[in-house]
């Protein structure tokens, strides 16, 4: 199927969602859905688990990252320090005093990037500022931190520094090597990770050998 029509597809949808959810004293100003498309389709929206991580670990207090999923998904396992606003409440109104915020890049994130990417159109649409999606979501962020993998001895110099990146992100977080865990799901499943306490604050350790931190 042509990518351009799988793009209309998604912004008819997100935008369809968006007036649904759009109470009529919440309603701001849009942008045009043919800059939308445009929009849709730079891969500058997109922000990645390595960025995103290191954000984290610095403390950056200019980055917020908002989970889209239900509450229930949210309860079982998300990423640390994010906060929950369904998809359905993103235009409440306690929820765009947070989107409309021009001093945050808000960041949002589902299980993979089919919801995040309805979200990011809606709030996109409405010309909400410094809107991003987490590329790969939790499942991504469950196997690039959850469950770090060492290279293969062969690989570059440049992946053994970001394994040990990666393995010093993972103590931090969770305090130790991550263990074996069920499969992260695709498409939208919901994951289910052995640990769930991702609140833990600690210094971030020596890096593994094998590369430079």
């Amino acid at each position: 199927m042509n990518r351009n029509y799988i793009v209309l597809v998604v912004i008819a949808v997100g935008l369809a969602i968006g007036m649904l959810l759009m109470e009529p004293s919440n309603q701001t100003k849009e942008i045009e859905p043919f800059k939308l498309a445009i929009a849709y389709n730079d891969p500058s929206r997109f922000l990645t688990i390595d960025e995103i991580t290191d954000r984290l670990i610095k403390k950056d207090p200019g980055l917020i990252l908002i989970d889209v999923r239900t509450a229930d998904q949210f309860k079982t396992f998300s990423i640390p320090g994010a906060i929950n606003i369904p998809v359905d409440s993103l235009l409440s109104f306690s929820s765009l005093e947070i989107i409309k915020n021009p001093e945050l890049e808000k960041v949002i994130f589902s299980n993979a990037d089919a919801l995040s990417d309805q979200a990011w159109i809606i709030c996109t649409r409405l010309a909400m500022p410094k809107v991003f999606v987490l590329k790969g979501g939790v499942n991504n962020w469950f196997k690039s931190i959850v469950q770090v993998t060492e290279p293969s001895p062969t690989a570059p110099s440049e992946a053994f520094d970001n394994y040990s990146f990666r393995l010093a992100a993972n103590q931090y977080f969770y305090g130790a090597p991550a263990s074996s865990v069920s499969p992260g799901a695709e498409n939208e499943k919901t994951v289910r990770p052995v640990q769930k306490n991702v609140e833990t604050k600690r210094s971030v350790p020596a890096a593994a050998s094998g590369g430079g931190c």
